[in-house]
């Protein structure tokens, strides 16, 4: 249902209000964000502070205790599986690990949401549509091979065109540098603008890698203890006056922690000493 307080010049994805409660703990607190189309909003935050969560709202993989979500000025929050189930062929998600299936070749990787989705009847044109998506991540070749076989960036490349399969409008990142060294992130940065640029997508990205943070957004947001405290551009957030988005950025200890850390305990004789080695 679009409601009439909710226009497309608000954003491709809209949360109002958003508030998730899980047992005592409250994970998102009345968070209300909108997502520019064709723009990429990378979420930045500590562990635990509710930028999964909240993705995982956008996409109705976990439902709000309060609040709504909207795609397209239409409301989807409250929508049964079924209905669901076409909406979010408008959406990618490249998984943090790949998640890519062992058992299955990247070709069979690849065409797995198809056939979730789609009735196939022509295999070639199949076949060429794998080319492409593989070749648009610089991996055309690698159809019959095995996960296994793959290194840790190969894997990422290939999870991002099967995510682009469908031809999402949406693409979601989940992590998308994480346990690659600093080349290969900066290649996933690179595809990850390519898509953007070429594909004319939407995307929305989880990081904790603040120099892909820099390279790939329109718009950073910042969440801390289930609220969004910063919000803007790379020099934005460079600048913030707020303390927490400066520690988090430089990756600087806070007070309270460096504090604790320093705090006596009781001391242990090492397994060893230098004079038994004499």
């Amino acid at each position: 249902m679009i409601r009439p307080d909710i226009h497309p010049h608000d954003g491709i994805l809209v949360a109002k209000n958003l508030v998730k409660v899980f047992g005592k703990r409250t994970v998102l607190d009345n968070v209300s964000l909108a997502i520019e189309e064709g723009k990429t909003t990378v979420i930045i935050g500590t562990s635990g502070c509710g930028k999964t969560v909240f993705m995982k709202h956008l996409i109705v993989l976990e439902r709000p205790t309060e609040g709504q979500v909207f795609f397209r000025c239409n409301r989807i929050d409250d929508l049964r599986p079924r209905q669901l189930a076409g909406i979010r062929t408008q959406f990618g998600f490249c998984f943090q690990m790949g998640a890519l299936f062992d058992s299955l070749t990247v070709f069979e990787n690849i065409i797995f949401p198809i056939q979730q989705h789609r009735k196939i009847t022509d295999y070639k044109a199949l076949d060429e549509l794998v080319k492409h998506k593989l070749a648009l991540v610089g991996m055309d070749g690698y159809q019959n091979q095995y996960p296994a076989s793959l290194s840790g960036g190969q894997k990422k490349r290939v999870s991002l065109a099967r995510a682009i399969a469908l031809d999402p409008t949406v693409i979601f990142y989940d992590e998308p540098t994480t346990g690659l060294d600093p080349v290969t992130s900066d290649v996933i940065n690179e595809l990850i603008l390519k898509l953007k640029q070429e594909l004319k997508v939407t995307s929305i990205v989880v990081t904790h890698d603040m120099k892909s943070a820099y390279k790939i957004a329109d718009r950073i947001v910042m969440f801390y203890h289930g609220k969004i405290i910063a919000d803007g551009n790379a020099d934005h957030i460079r600048n913030h006056p707020n303390d927490l988005v400066q520690q988090f950025i430089e990756g600087r200890v806070s007070e309270a922690d460096l504090a604790a850390l320093k705090l006596g305990g009781t001391k242990y004789q090492t397994q060893f000493l230098p004079e038994d080695f004499k």
